[in-house]
């Protein structure tokens, strides 16, 4: 981050009762650290921590232009009935990875790093 390091404790501390998604379209948002690799606890679990109910997070490195794409068609599906609604968070990664798997057979790495977490 700009000023600082983004914690996983610091994060997993806070307590948001209400918070429905946090989208971390960023590089191993979903990984351990080297450390604890064997630690359950990374920075998509510390948010689900701190009480998001559902976390799409990556396992390894992400191209840029691929996770834009993803991420586009991930919101463009959740507000498909005209508002933006997170129920549908898991189908829509499904679906948007779906697209990025037909546009790169060949290339998984660009694609199948994405998972979702929660219900």
């Amino acid at each position: 981050m700009h000023d600082g390091a983004l914690d996983v404790l610091e994060i997993a501390r806070l307590r948001l009762n209400t918070a429905e998604l946090a989208y971390l379209s960023a590089c191993q948002t979903a990984t351990g650290g080297l450390t604890l690799a064997d630690e359950a606890v990374h920075l998509a679990s510390a948010f689900q921590l701190a009480g998001y109910r559902q976390v799409i997070g990556t396992l390894w490195p992400i191209q840029d232009a691929v996770a834009a794409d993803i991420a586009k068609n991930v919101y463009t599906h959740m507000r498909r009935d005209g508002g933006l609604t997170t129920r549908q968070a898991a189908a829509a990664l499904h679906t948007a990875v779906q697209r990025a798997r037909a546009a790169h057979p060949r290339e998984p790495h660009l694609w199948a790093s994405h998972i979702h977490l929660g219900p």
